[in-house]
């Protein structure tokens, strides 16, 4: 079952993203996604990574980006309808 979360994130062309990849940075643009941290085939692509809260301790997780929103009004309401909690924009 997919874990959903909402964040905003920084576009990437690879894996790396934009800490760690020129190319990535030099994208400079950022999008509100919902993105799954729980991907069912977790550990079997290669993916980048999340810094997210679980139970309390700080944990990197591989992400999915599922979908993206056109602004904030638009993820918020969608958490909303969705029951979704873990929202950082």
């Amino acid at each position: 079952m997919p874990h959903l979360i909402i964040r905003r994130i920084q576009s990437s062309h690879c894996k790396l993203g934009p800490k760690r990849c020129e190319m990535c940075r030099d994208m400079k643009t950022e999008m509100i996604c919902l993105l799954n941290i729980a991907p069912e085939d977790a550990g079997l692509a290669q993916r980048r990574m999340i810094e997210v809260q679980v139970g309390g301790e700080t944990v990197w997780k591989e992400f999915d980006i599922v979908r993206t929103f056109v602004d904030e009004e638009e993820a918020l309401g969608f958490a909303r309808s969705n029951n979704i909690k873990d929202i950082k924009l």
